[in-house]
């Protein structure tokens, strides 16, 4: 792309190179000027890209038609090389039938129009795929999600990644010959910065301290040991703001045996840790998140399940409380999510939560939201795809649970067997080598064949 376009943004479309996105929930985003302005290889260059994100794949066709409406005369052509990077074969056949292969820049076009016409001969003979003339198998391929889950398994050393668009793991990374001596298994916190994947604190052993800090480099899969915390502590809660780490309380075995209202920062390009204002309260097994500028933690422990919760300002170096959760939460999850913070599962003294809750900045107040399908305590939270993704190790079985605000509703999308329990999760994206961290990509109808047959 040319250096005046290396960006085209507009409220929920995004277009970035070279990790692109294109999120177009209403049609009209795709009408800002910039996007209008593409030259016909540049936006050919964006449609085919892996990592491009689209809500459906129609939306990309009718981007498509947008942008030669803008210039009827001199862009009707361009349909036969924009149309292959359409993912044809991930749309509705009724879709196909009634908006592309009637469309009158199809119709008129004969190579766009036979594109059209076998795919949707392949659709309804999958058998076809192999052998028709001038089909493309990346027609019926999923694109690669704009973000993945990673799971690191401290126990059996190895980091898997789970990709929501096929609802699958990989394994990407086993670090357990060369490492396992030296990458905690216990008490560890998990963040992703810059490129790498951080463990922050845990232990090998009980009497270790609970200062030391890795990172993962994704791309070239290398370890790096950095500067270490300034305090020694566990079940810490760990966030990322402004390209900074932050490590707020948690408890320390090493000095007095306490649970700690202290919190610092580290920044990656001085590779230093520094202290920041205190919390308000001395809290561990909390969950904190990060919204609109500012670190919100929740819940905890310290002589008592904790309710409370409050917020930081680093522009201020300050900590607010805020109002409390309905329902005391340790081992909880806490996530950012359509302007509020989400406070998920845990515990409150023996009885284990599913319920959940929001909390609204604007008004400072919490309300319910509807109960997990499953109890959960130490496990990861994320938010991917415009959902809640909870992924935990329980009762010998690995559980995602997805949480979709249209629905408002939780459901399971993934369960398996699972023995191992010590692991930390974290979201990655925007990396160079994002297909690593994905299911192989196959024709979709081979996969509804193969399911079929089983």
């Amino acid at each position: 792309m040319s250096s005046t376009n290396q960006g085209v943004r507009k409220e929920n479309f995004t277009v970035t190179s070279p990790h692109t996105e294109l999120m177009t929930s209403s049609g009209a985003a795709a009408l800002c000027e910039e996007f209008l302005q593409l030259e016909v290889q540049e936006l050919a260059h964006i449609l085919g890209q892996e990592n491009l994100t689209v809500t459906k794949e129609s939306k990309v066709y009718e981007s498509v038609l947008r942008w030669i409406k803008h210039k009827p005369e001199e862009r009707q052509g361009a349909i036969a090389t924009l149309l292959p990077k359409v993912r044809l074969g991930l749309m509705n056949k009724r879709y196909i039938r009634h908006n592309v292969l009637h469309n009158d820049l199809v119709k008129t076009n004969p190579e766009s129009h036979l594109l059209v016409y076998n795919t949707l001969q392949v659709m309804s003979r999958p058998s076809l795929l192999r052998s028709e003339p001038g089909i493309d198998n990346t027609l019926f391929c999923r694109r690669l999600p704009n973000a993945v889950l990673l799971m690191i398994r401290f126990i059996s050393g190895t980091i898997e990644a789970f990709d929501y668009v096929t609802n699958s793991w990989i394994t990407v990374n086993d670090y357990h010959n060369s490492l396992a001596p030296l990458i905690p298994s216990f008490f560890v916190s998990t963040v992703f910065l810059g490129g790498y994947l951080y463990i922050v604190g845990g232990v090998l052993k009980w009497n270790d301290r609970h200062d030391r800090v890795w990172r993962f480099n994704l791309v070239s899969h290398t370890w790096q040991e950095v500067s270490p915390l300034l305090v020694s502590r566990e079940l810490m809660s760990v966030a990322v703001l402004k390209r900074c780490i932050y490590a707020l309380g948690g408890f320390s075995f090493h000095d007095d045996e306490s649970s700690l209202r202290s919190a610092e920062r580290y920044q990656s390009d001085t590779n230093q840790w520094t202290f920041i204002a205190s919390m308000n309260e001395e809290r561990f097994d909390a969950s904190c998140t990060t919204l609109n500028n500012k670190i919100y933690i929740c819940g905890g422990f310290h002589l008592r399940v904790l309710d409370t919760a409050e917020c930081y300002n680093p522009d201020t170096n300050q900590w607010t409380v805020i109002s409390p959760m309905g329902t005391p939460r340790n081992e909880l999850g806490v996530v950012a999510y359509m302007g509020h913070i989400f406070a998920v599962g845990g515990r409150n003294g023996s009885r284990y939560l599913r319920s959940a809750e929001a909390y609204d900045p604007v008004t400072n107040t919490w309300h319910d939201v509807p109960e997990m399908v499953h109890s959960h305590r130490y496990f990861g939270i994320a938010v991917m795809n415009k959902q809640i993704f909870v992924v935990s190790c329980r009762d010998r079985k690995k559980i995602i649970e997805c949480y979709n605000s249209t629905t408002n509703s939780w459901s399971v999308v993934f369960s398996s067997n699972n023995n191992r329990f010590s692991v930390g999760c974290c979201v990655i994206s925007g990396l160079p080598n994002m297909a690593e961290y994905c299911s192989p990509r196959e024709p979709v109808i081979t996969r509804r064949r193969q399911k079929e047959k089983v």
